[in-house]
């Protein structure tokens, strides 16, 4: 089974608009129609948070108009920059913080987003959930949230990493069946770990960061991109990034 893994786009409210220099609907859109291109036969997709930057409703209505031109099940979660109410609502070809079963797995999208914080944090109630959900199955499954629960080796990213990954990271211990965590909001393509599982990082579709920064600071020599990740029958989870140069010309 193939999922594609698309993050970060930070689309605006009018198709046009630019964010730090890039046109964001344009790069979304390039990052996108190379993924399906090229995996024609993909599974389904998921959507890593930061979908919409001004958290307006002309964003998720194109958005989700543009989903459900694809005929293929979505997973979305929301990021900091995102209304998850409102994202529930209006991204009706989407399944928003919710669990999918496909394929004899077990995907789970977690919700990390605080009001008016660039951090993020699951809470007591939503681990619990993560927790009887993971005790009533037995599938490989894969765990989506837009935070990274584990260090990034960058300060200022770990700032505003997941406030509670380390609780995460307790509960997803007592279940080897969980293969892998998967995430954005870093803007660049890593492999962490989160206890003994590993923790992969997606780039965004605009602007990547430098890693191992302790300030902000842009990659520019990386293009935006995406993650393709197949999942065996026999629970075996894989992985790899693509990169768009095409996506690069939103920029400038």
């Amino acid at each position: 089974m193939r999922l594609l893994h698309i993050t970060d786009p930070h689309l605006r409210a009018d198709p046009e608009a630019r964010l730090h220099g890039w046109h964001v609907e344009q790069a979304f859109e390039q990052v996108l129609t190379h993924a399906i291109t090229r995996y024609p036969d993909y599974d389904a997709l998921v959507l890593g948070g930061d979908l919409v930057d001004d958290e307006s409703s002309a964003g998720y209505d194109r958005l989700n108009r543009r989903l459900a031109q694809l005929g293929r099940p979505v997973l979305a979660m929301a990021g900091n920059h995102d209304d998850p109410a409102l994202m529930a609502r209006l991204l009706t070809h989407a399944r928003v913080h919710d669990e999918l079963a496909l394929g004899g797995w077990d995907l789970h999208a977690l919700d990390s987003h605080i009001p008016g914080d660039d951090a993020g944090r699951l809470g007591p109630a939503q681990l619990e959930r993560l927790d009887r959900r993971l005790r009533a199955g037995a599938a490989p499954a894969v765990v989506f949230v837009h935070h990274p629960p584990c260090p990034m080796d960058s300060a200022w990213i770990d700032a505003i990493g997941l406030r509670d990954g380390a609780e995460l990271g307790t509960l997803l211990a007592g279940y080897p069946r969980v293969r892998a965590v998967v995430c954005g909001h870093a803007h660049q393509a890593a492999r962490r770990s989160i206890g003994t599982i590993d923790c992969w990082v997606t780039p965004a579709t605009m602007r990547q960061f430098l890693p191992h920064s302790a300030a902000f600071a842009e990659d520019r020599d990386r293009a935006p991109g995406y993650r393709l990740i197949e999942l065996s029958d026999d629970g075996v989870f894989t992985s790899r990034i693509h990169r768009v140069d095409a996506a690069r010309r939103a920029c400038g």
